[in-house]
């Protein structure tokens, strides 16, 4: 039998990822922003405008839990939500001034964790250690 702590190792690394992301965005100001906010806000950032469903398919999120975390944003002052003048049956979801003004401490606490992530490692260690834990992720993913 063939068994290891990799998954529980993986969940760890995430909880120190989180409580480093939560400290940083504290200090700078953005209390009451998760990590899982992220995701959103990143999209948003880097691409624009988009529907509440194109945000979804961009980070592969249920579109329930897209909603949810798109309320908190917007309750948070750095997301505003309109109805899609394209197509009524939608919404639009966009960066704030609040939200805008946020990009460049995402940009920093992204580029720190990249950091802590890949310290000591070699671009190769690095490029192999992303195939391998993109195949894992599609192990799950697709069943």
């Amino acid at each position: 039998m063939k068994i290891d702590n990799m998954i529980s190792k993986m969940g760890k690394i995430k909880e120190k990822a989180n409580e480093l992301i939560i400290e940083e965005l504290n200090k700078r100001g953005h209390v009451g922003l998760a990590p899982s906010h992220g995701d959103i806000l990143s999209t948003l950032i880097f691409h624009g405008n988009m529907t509440k469903k194109e945000i979804s398919n961009k980070i592969n999120r249920k579109q329930s839990t897209v909603t949810t975390l798109i309320s908190k944003l917007e309750k948070l002052g750095y997301l505003s939500s309109q109805v899609n003048l394209e197509d009524a049956r939608s919404i639009v979801v966009s960066l704030t001034e609040k939200g805008y003004k946020m990009k460049n401490d995402f940009i920093e606490i992204s580029e720190m964790l990249y950091k802590i992530q890949y310290k000591g490692m070699t671009e190769d260690q690095i490029e192999k250690f992303k195939e391998n834990l993109d195949r894992v992720y599609k192990n799950f993913v697709i069943k």
